[in-house]
């Protein structure tokens, strides 16, 4: 069996707050994770494994354990298939895999078995969208799962609704012609946000205020439109905060807080990039307890506010260098903050942030440059942008390398985040959708 190389298991110099003893270490690997997992998302599990970006509680974790941090080969590789372009990001049922890509003029939702790669059925849409800049045609939204549809939104501002079972289309929204987003460089990319019936887009709609749109997930009619401002690629949270509902958005200037139930703004902040053809905010808010963190690059920076009881906010800290997600999503397990920086005039570095304070806990320069991840099993998986793929161990003192592959994994650009479910690592690029069993070896 061809094996993709490795080299091996190491541990890096000791991180910016020094050097750990022995016995700090057997602390250290002794003390259980946080994986932050709200109560209000303990029923999205029987919706799949990874039902949406960021996985069922819209954190980019997995509280699945036994994963191992071995090498990539052919003999745990359980199937490849050939896909089109397109940085969507794969969605998981509970046994059925599906998957977002453009082939020649077509969008196309393929629905496949998730343990053999089967395919299941596969649903089209003609488009004619070229992007004027060097990135991909698309697409590049990732679908969304509930119960019984997903929906998917086009390079072309199309939402589809499709049903699960059989890929029928269900119904068609033409967001262009109802809400005409921004005209840009980069069309609507952000991704749907299903919640207890509704479904939430990041719009940057120009007819009236439909930045922020809300939409009846069975009939698609329009609950409520709010705020007046451009369109960014980042998709709104929710989250349930001292028993108030907040819809965290992410637009072209502001990080706010809307009421889910009628659009009304509670507050927002000024906070982003500034636009270029290059520059757009394109990281989803994260939602940590109590606390928002979110990032922008090149410059944009990190923010972390605290919500308050009463549903205002205060800021808690704010650092431009720190941390400058340009597309990559963050995560947060325990007290810690991870995620990669731009690489605007240097190399992007993934960093490991203090919750508390945003000061910085330890820095890795790799190969992997801008990367992707999910934490699992107390272990970050990372996926570069070049197709380079590592795994590191989740602590705050030190950078500790489980796992770094000598040799690409995928092509460039790999720019769609990995996906674990069932303990099946899932990895695409713009030319095929991989899947890998990590489940630690039973034998002795």
């Amino acid at each position: 069996m061809n094996t993709v190389g490795c080299s091996g298991s190491s541990v890096s110099e000791p991180a910016v707050s020094g050097s750990s003893n022995r016995q700090s270490d057997n602390q250290k690997s002794a003390e259980k994770l946080d994986y932050h997992i709200r109560p209000e998302f303990a029923e999205r599990e029987k919706l799949g494994y990874w039902p949406n970006l960021a996985g069922p509680d819209f954190n980019s974790t997995s509280q699945e354990t036994k994963l191992s941090s071995d090498r990539l080969s052919d003999e745990n590789r359980l199937w490849t298939i050939e896909i089109g372009s397109g940085y969507s990001t794969p969605v998981v049922g509970r046994d059925d895999l599906y998957v977002f890509y453009r082939l020649g003029d077509d969008e196309i939702i393929e629905c496949r078995e998730l343990l053999k790669g089967g395919l299941k059925w596969k649903f089209g849409s003609p488009t004619t969208y070229e992007c004027p800049v060097e990135y991909s045609n698309g697409p590049y939204s990732t679908p969304t799962l509930d119960e019984n549809s997903l929906y998917a939104i086009g390079t072309e501002s199309k939402l589809y609704c499709i049903n699960r079972a059989d890929g029928e289309l269900k119904w068609l929204r033409d967001l262009q012609l109802d809400y005409e987003p921004e005209a840009w460089d980069f069309p609507v990319g952000s991704s749907p946000l299903v919640i207890d019936g509704q479904i939430y887009l990041n719009l940057g709609g120009t007819k009236g205020k439909s930045a922020i749109v809300a939409l009846d997930a069975e009939s698609s009619k329009t609950i409520w439109t709010s705020m007046e401002d451009g369109r960014s690629y980042a998709t709104p949270r929710y989250a349930l905060i001292h028993g108030i509902p907040h819809l965290i958005v992410l637009t072209d200037h502001y990080l706010a807080s809307l009421n889910p139930e009628d659009g009304a703004v509670r507050w927002q902040v000024e906070f982003g990039v500034k636009k270029s053809p290059n520059r757009v905010n394109a990281v989803s808010p994260l939602i940590v307890d109590d606390k928002i963190i979110a990032t922008a690059g090149p410059g944009g920076g990190v923010i972390c506010l605290q919500v308050e009881p009463d549903g205002s906010y205060k800021q808690l800290w704010t650092d431009r260098r720190n941390l400058d997600s340009q597309f990559n999503n963050i995560t947060c397990v325990s007290d810690s903050i991870y995620g990669f920086t731009s690489k605007w005039n240097r190399q992007a570095l993934l960093r490991c942030l203090s919750l508390e304070t945003g000061e910085i806990q330890w820095e890795w320069s790799s190969k992997l440059m801008r990367g992707s991840m999910i934490a699992a099993d107390g272990k970050l998986y990372l996926l570069g942008e070049s197709g380079e793929f590592a795994v590191v161990k989740l602590r705050s003192d030190r950078l500790e390398v489980l796992l770094e592959l000598d040799e690409p994994l995928l092509k460039s650009p790999s720019y769609s985040a990995p996906v674990i479910a069932n303990g099946i690592l899932i990895l695409r690029d713009e030319h095929k959708l991989q899947a890998w069993n990590i489940r630690e070896s039973t034998k002795e």
